[in-house]
């Protein structure tokens, strides 16, 4: 009988053990299949993008107000818009031309200014823009009132005088507008000799024959550096294709040249 009951209570034992057994198992291979802890997400953290400053947005009202006051200043004060004196008046004020037009093709329109009721010397024609950062007038080009605008960005500025070898041909600079510097660069002046001005040049040399090939009976002057320089004379042809690099195929501006007067003035105002 007691090896009976050894016996059951051995049985009972086994099976007590294996259920253990099986019990631990079950949660080992819960913890090996357990999920890994999330890894920490940083938060998210906003950019600072760096942004360009606001570029000055042309005012047109600031620019025309601008134009008329200038205008007006002279006018009144005899101040030219360059903050130069006008000089001593031997004319009506009226007889001063203006216009307001985009000559340089920078899509803003720029004042032009041609004076002329002072002395000689101090006749003076004004391309001038508006500068939106500094508020002010800028001068991008001061030169004789003798001035023809191309399409192109190029001006012919005629000289104020016409009393050398050229007889109908009249001297002048030539100007290109420069994006870059929202300006007119110098890009050269041209004289000329015609053949059929008497008494040769001031050294009493004679026409320079050999060099007119074209016989045009003209030899031309073109200098690049300011500096008046008539001993290498040219003949049309090259004269002409230096002058067509730089007009080409381009149009004359058409420029209204409004009398100075405070009516005409106020035509600014309306941009008109």
């Amino acid at each position: 009988m007691k090896k009976i009951l050894s016996l059951i209570f051995s049985v009972a034992l086994c099976v007590t053990l294996a259920a253990c057994n099986k019990h631990t198992l079950n949660i080992n291979d819960n913890s090996d299949k357990s999920p890994s802890p999330a890894s920490p997400t940083a938060p998210e953290t906003a950019i600072d993008t760096p942004t360009e400053p606001d570029k000055p947005v042309d005012n047109l009202d600031d620019m025309y107000n601008a134009y008329t006051a200038a205008l007006e200043n002279l006018i009144q004060n005899y101040i030219l818009p360059d903050g130069t004196d006008g000089g001593t008046q031997y004319g009506d004020m009226y007889t001063n031309k203006f216009d307001v037009c985009d000559v340089d093709n920078d899509g803003r329109e720029e004042l032009l200014l041609f004076y002329t009721t002072t002395s000689g010397g101090g006749w003076a024609g004004f391309v001038l823009g508006y500068d939106a950062e500094t508020k002010k007038l800028q001068t991008k080009l001061r030169e004789s009132t003798l001035l023809t605008f191309y399409d192109n960005g190029i001006i012919r500025a005629k000289w104020g005088n016409n009393q050398r070898l050229g007889g109908d041909f009249w001297p002048y600079s030539l100007y290109q507008y420069e994006p870059d510097s929202d300006s007119y660069v110098f890009v050269g002046m041209v004289d000329a000799w015609d053949k059929n001005y008497l008494g040769g040049d001031n050294h009493k040399n004679e026409f320079p024959s050999d060099i007119d090939k074209s016989g045009t009976g003209f030899v031309y002057y073109i200098m690049e550096d300011r500096e008046y320089d008539n001993s290498h004379p040219v003949d049309a042809s090259e004269y002409y294709e230096w002058l067509n690099a730089y007009i080409g195929n381009a149009s004359e501006i058409q420029i209204k040249y409004m009398d100075l007067t405070e009516e005409n003035i106020s035509q600014i105002r309306n941009g008109s």
